[in-house]
């Protein structure tokens, strides 16, 4: 019983640390997206450099659509085109999440504009109607651009290999490795191909063309220079 008890806390523990892991990137990702796009219209429009409100409201949004893709990554349905060409599941994933952004910033107005009103009465067709839907649509198009960026990085993240690319961008140097950034990600891919379409005899199989092929594969990957 008490074993029990004491590992309830800890499965809380795991499961909110592993949530926290999947919201905290997205969220920084648009927390910067939003605030930069914001930034510089401010100074392209209204010619000053910062704005609370419009900071707390870029922030809001980018922690929103963080915990939105928290959720919606949940959803079976977001890995249809799993295996496909990477052009599927890139654009199905980026108007997924549009859309349910969309409808989520829709629904947030609309409430919004009911509790101000006090009902969904004339009133609130009143300010339905004063509403600027050029601003709502233009931030939806950033928006739709940010989650194409994104969704464009998280699938060549795991087409290379859990945390591979965040090692190429940010660990490996050249002066480590014998084999450049783009020759790294092409022998990876080759590594792929062959185990995708070679029986599993064949490639443990040092005797056999295509378990020296492996062999030499993994030797490129573990070159460094004298």
């Amino acid at each position: 019983m008490n074993a029990g008890a004491g590992a309830l806390p800890l499965k809380v523990w795991r499961l909110w640390l592993r949530a926290i892991r999947h919201l905290l990137p997205p969220t920084l990702y648009f927390f910067v997206a939003f605030n930069l796009i914001t930034f510089t219209t401010n100074l392209l429009v209204h010619n000053y450099w910062f704005h609370l409100t419009d900071f707390v409201l870029a922030s809001t949004t980018a922690l929103v659509v963080g915990k939105i893709v928290l959720v919606v990554d949940k959803v079976r349905i977001i890995d249809k085109f799993r295996g496909g060409p990477l052009i599927l599941p890139i654009l199905y994933k980026t108007v997924f999440y549009s859309v349910v952004v969309l409808v989520v910033r829709f629904l947030e107005k609309a409430l919004h504009f009911a509790w101000d009103s006090g009902g969904f009465g004339s009133a609130f067709q009143d300010e339905l109607q004063q509403f600027t839907w050029h601003r709502f649509v233009a931030v939806h198009l950033w928006i739709f651009i940010c989650f194409l960026i994104w969704v464009t990085a998280t699938e060549f993240s795991a087409l290379v290999g859990n945390n591979q690319l965040f090692r190429l961008f940010f660990r490996h140097r050249s002066s480590e490795y014998g084999l450049t950034r783009h020759q790294h990600i092409q022998t990876l891919i080759e590594l792929s191909r062959l185990a995708e379409r070679t029986p599993r005899e064949q490639l443990l199989d040092p005797t056999t063309p295509q378990g020296r092929h492996l062999a030499d594969i993994v030797d490129m990957l573990r070159r460094r220079p004298a």
